[in-house]
């Protein structure tokens, strides 16, 4: 147990908490999938988080996308972050495709 404790990264709070946050691009159950990447993984968005650098590399908002079971990398990872910037809605078309396919 005490080696699981010493893996879990500090959490640290900003000095300053912003009076506002950054207006969300994607919401709760949103279809998106990664768009900079050859077979980007999609799936829905199912938590959205605000980090600063204390607790991340990149302040922003940071997007908990359940992944679909077809999406390429399901088999190792079920759910994953996104940054705002690294994903897109998926289009109609592919909504259709996925729907065809019972989802």
């Amino acid at each position: 147990m005490r080696d699981i404790l010493r893996q879990i990264p500090p959490v640290g709070l900003p000095e300053v908490i912003p009076s506002e946050l950054p207006r969300q691009r994607f919401h709760l159950g949103e279809w998106v999938r990664w768009f900079q990447v050859p077979n980007g993984d999609f799936g829905r968005v199912i938590g959205v988080m605000y980090t600063q650098q204390a607790s991340c590399i990149a302040t922003g908002l940071h997007y908990l996308v359940l992944l679909d079971e077809r999406s390429p990398s399901r088999e190792i990872c079920i759910c994953d972050f996104a940054f705002e910037e690294d994903i897109e809605p998926l289009d109609n078309s592919f909504l259709e495709r996925l729907q065809g396919n019972h989802v």
